[in-house]
């Protein structure tokens, strides 16, 4: 007989770890979950970035914890979302590449969990991730993607940003949060606890933002990233680079770029954190919700002269903000310890008091460093991820965008890339990097605890007992 949601929610509450001097004695804590798209790890002004100013995601981390380390398991969209509400890794649900759609089942999943568990269930936002049916469960829904006025044209160059030109108020940014806001004044006074997922499209290209905010930012105050160039790194990404054109634009180009993908974040992603974070509190929800902010994937963004993303395992698309408040933890801490969106299922489920999340994900809950634990050091990363080689076509494209036939530049380059035909994957330790394909050569590089590669070191025979290592433990976790 299938338990009934009182006998679900009395046995959450029962879970509820101690930890948590905020959460009320009878009932678990709520969830609300925030990703936003393409949004670089580094991208935080209270992580000292020089340009973007993110002053309400800076409250947020210093109201809780801030994961230093954290890695998204694919750096394109559909299979990094999947991802995070499966709890598996990309080979293992399925999706390799944005070409590899799918939709995750309702049962099993981490919406699925929380709804048998009692809890009520909303969406606002971009969705990649669950079919209609399965968004037929939730009790709310909101589902939107881009503006129309958004959409790509032929002659536009890879780097396209602009003004918006919607009213501020009509753009999907505040429409998808006033949809959540909706949700929290529907949940108040409810004795269920609820999760409620909130998905923004920015800073996704193409990067645009309202002028109010673009003008914030000047180009000449930009500086791009410290990093190898692309040859440095792999020929394959050389031909990327080459294919989109950003070879043959200047320095300039990719500096007025920045400016507008930091405006975006500051609009659609910080003013919109902001917004939620005070519609918790102005409905005394605060001191019962636990808060999760992360991104489905970052963006080159002037790493190895590129922007925009690609099936690359690099860590300008691999490393991502990942910031938890939870009611009675820790406040303005850091972790360097390794968290992945694996963990997300397995950390809110430990995290609000739910049922534990199913005993065969990959995943592990992250609530030993959010109480302050130091990391295992061996600790290992994994991505995996498909590819496809570009060819004669995309290589050779006009100099001139308005002489490429057919789709525009950019996505025929990006069509190709995203073909599923070839896997590559990583295993990532805080000092070292591996990086296989199944077309080029192995790249190792040495992380030294940071989140930016340099030289491609997988041919030096001083490094060949870390190569190995590596090897093996990639092939251990994924025989291809």
């Amino acid at each position: 007989m299938l338990a009934t949601r009182r006998q679900f929610l009395g046995a959450a509450a029962a879970a509820a770890p101690a930890f948590l001097s905020g959460q009320a004695k009878d009932r678990p804590l709520n969830v609300l979950s925030i990703v936003c798209d393409q949004m670089r790890g580094d991208c935080l002004g209270f992580l000292g970035h020089p340009n973007v100013r993110t002053p309400n995601l800076d409250r947020l981390a210093a109201e809780g914890v801030t994961f230093e380390r954290a890695f998204v398991n694919n750096p394109v969209c559909i299979p990094s979302r999947k991802s995070c509400f499966s709890g598996r890794y990309p080979h293992q649900h399925g999706s390799l590449t944005n070409r590899q759609k799918g939709f995750l089942a309702w049962d099993g999943s981490m919406l699925g969990h929380f709804a048998k568990a009692g809890y009520r269930t909303g969406w606002s936002g971009k969705n990649h991730t669950y079919a209609k049916d399965a968004l037929g469960n939730l009790e709310f829904q909101s589902i939107r993607d881009r503006e129309p006025f958004r959409a790509y044209n032929g002659t536009v160059p890879p780097h396209w940003h602009a003004d918006s030109y919607w009213p501020e108020e009509d753009c999907y940014a505040e429409l998808n949060t006033r949809a959540a806001l909706e949700f929290l004044d529907g949940s108040k006074g409810k004795s269920d606890p609820f999760f409620l997922h909130v998905s923004y499209f920015d800073p996704h290209p193409p990067y645009m933002a309202p002028a109010e905010y673009t003008s914030r930012y000047s180009a000449r105050e930009m500086r791009l990233p410290k990093s190898a160039t692309a040859a440095q790194m792999s020929e394959r990404l050389e031909q990327y680079r080459h294919a989109f054109g950003l070879d043959r634009v200047t320095e300039a180009d990719l500096l007025e770029t920045m400016r507008y993908y930091y405006a975006q974040i500051e609009w659609g992603v910080d003013k919109q954190v902001g917004r939620l974070l005070r519609a918790l509190e102005e409905r005394g929800m605060a001191e019962n919700t636990v808060v999760v902010f992360t991104a489905d994937h970052g963006d080159f963004m002037g790493s190895h002269g590129l922007v925009r993303k690609g099936m690359f395992l690099y860590d300008a698309l691999l490393h991502v903000p990942m910031l938890f408040r939870v009611p009675g933890g820790r406040n303005g801490a850091r972790t360097k310890a390794f968290a992945q969106h694996t963990d997300l299922f397995p950390t809110l489920a430990d995290l609000a008091g739910a049922p534990a999340a199913p005993a065969d994900l990959p995943g592990r809950s992250l609530r030993p460093f959010l109480e302050g634990g130091q990391d295992d050091a061996h600790h290992v990363a994994y991505t995996s991820a498909g590819y496809g080689e570009l060819g004669q076509a995309e290589l050779n494209l006009p100099l001139n965008p308005a002489d490429v036939k057919g789709e525009p530049r950019h996505s025929q380059v990006m069509n190709q890339n995203m073909q599923p035909d070839n896997r590559t994957a990583m295993a990532r330790t805080a000092e070292w990097k591996l990086v296989m394909t199944e077309t080029r050569g192995p790249e190792l590089y040495h992380m030294d605890g940071g989140v930016t590669e340099s030289r491609n070191l997988a041919h030096e025979p001083t490094h060949s007992d870390v190569r190995r290592t590596l090897e093996s433990k990639l092939t251990r976790w994924w025989q291809w």
